[in-house]
């Protein structure tokens, strides 16, 4: 499986990483040094092209691994620590740190694969004892305690954004600049099934309210604009996370707009605000109202830990359509301000999951507050409904001819 295929991105950290010497061409192997009480000594990994199969050194140390049934998260432990490895990233995780080596994990047939560096870089945390290489062929390794991960603080990652490029390493179907304006758009109308979202007194729900705004954008998009609309969903069904954004992908949409209505403990709070990806968020509104959006998925808040974090670092895809996401969150918010006439909250940058994976311009709106009694009265009006989704039209299609006259700014300009 090509690191191509997933996380589309090419990792320029000299300045923070100590980059393995190039790889040799060629198989040959790596001799683990040691007394008799080393793990894994007198062993031999077998090298080609300057890679390892990990197979080969979980059974050298003794280790113990783990991954997920999806396949794409592998925990490594053993006597000094453990750390975790996303396949096809480079990325590789361990008690709030993040290192990156030279090439992603990989697959080579039926085995998994790593680079060399991964003796240096990693090893070391999980055995518990230093190790060196000397040139490519052997390995020694230090007494116990010595080993330790010297990596950089998760919270550090946005500072190194700039290694993402947007022309390297990604699929034609992400590559291809939009010189003809949006061709597909997904729509995403919130929640769903099993998940209600917000409540209003009256009795409101969030995901009847949101998915009659789309069917309206909808039908607005596709008569005026002609271009082709998918919906995440089109009745009262729950869609998963990983689905939103596959039927996106899938779809190869252009833009990907979900659409959600707010809630707060204070009645009187109102207004409208739109969302686009950011690793961290931009304030503390924005970090409370992620993780209930995040757990309506069934996703944990944490950024520290768990799937939110592993998503943004696994697949960085989306972080490169940053700049455009902005754009048309700007549109959005400037527009639904203005047509509704209602405070305008702003735009703001938050780790929403359903936007992770998406590999477009992707963003979140919030039309409203349905736990505030006036804009619920409003929200639940069929002609206010209609003024949101020409709101969002008026938007969307400001933004397509901005694309058209070549206006729209990329991470890579």
């Amino acid at each position: 499986m090509s690191s191509t295929t997933r996380i589309g991105l090419v990792l320029f950290l000299s300045s923070i990483l100590l980059l393995a010497p190039p790889a040799q061409s060629g198989a040959g192997t790596v001799t683990i040094a040691g007394n008799d009480a080393t793990p894994g000594a007198a062993a031999v990994l077998n090298l080609s092209d300057g890679r390892l199969i990990l197979d080969d050194i979980v059974k050298a140390f003794s280790l113990r691994t783990s991954m997920d049934l999806l396949g794409e998260r592998l925990d490594l432990v053993g006597d000094g620590g453990s750390c975790r490895l996303l396949l096809d990233s480079p990325l590789v995780l361990s008690r709030g740190l993040f290192a990156v080596l030279t090439s992603p994990l990989d697959t080579v047939g039926n085995s998994l694969s790593v680079p060399l560096d991964f003796l240096t870089k990693v090893l070391p945390a999980v055995i518990g004892r230093a190790v060196s290489l000397k040139g490519e062929d052997l390995m020694t390794v230090g007494p116990p305690g010595t080993g330790s991960f010297n990596g950089i603080p998760i919270e550090d990652l946005p500072r190194h954004a700039s290694f993402i490029e947007r022309d390297h390493s990604r699929p034609p179907a992400v590559t291809e600049k939009n010189i003809r304006g949006l061709r597909v758009v997904v729509l995403d109308p919130g929640h769903g099934g099993r998940s209600s979202g917000a409540i209003g007194k009256a009795g409101t729900k969030e995901k009847a309210l949101v998915l009659s705004v789309v069917e309206k954008l909808k039908i607005m998009l596709e008569d005026d604009m002609g271009i082709k609309v998918v919906l995440t969903r089109s009745a009262d069904y729950f869609v998963g996370l990983k689905e939103r954004t596959a039927i996106a992908n899938n779809n190869r949409a252009d833009l990907f707009v979900s659409v959600h209505a707010n809630a707060a403990f204070r009645e009187r709070v109102n207004g409208c605000e739109t969302y686009y990806l950011s690793f961290s968020a931009s304030d503390l509104e924005a970090s409370q109202l992620a993780q209930v959006e995040n757990r309506a998925l069934g996703i944990d808040g944490n950024l520290k830990e768990g799937p939110i974090l592993e998503a943004i670092l696994w697949d960085m895809a989306q972080m490169s359509f940053i700049n455009e996401s902005g754009q048309v969150a700007s549109r959005v918010q400037k527009s639904m301000a203005s047509s509704l006439n209602v405070r305008n909250r702003g735009v703001r940058q938050a780790p929403l999951a359903v936007l992770v994976g998406a590999r477009m311009p992707a963003i979140l709106v919030e039309i409203g507050f349905i736990t505030n009694p006036a804009e619920e009265i409003n929200l639940n009006r069929d002609t206010y409904q209609t003024r949101i989704a020409r709101a969002l039209f008026d938007a969307i299609a400001d933004y397509n001819r901005a694309l058209i006259r070549g206006e729209v700014r990329t991470d890579g300009q």
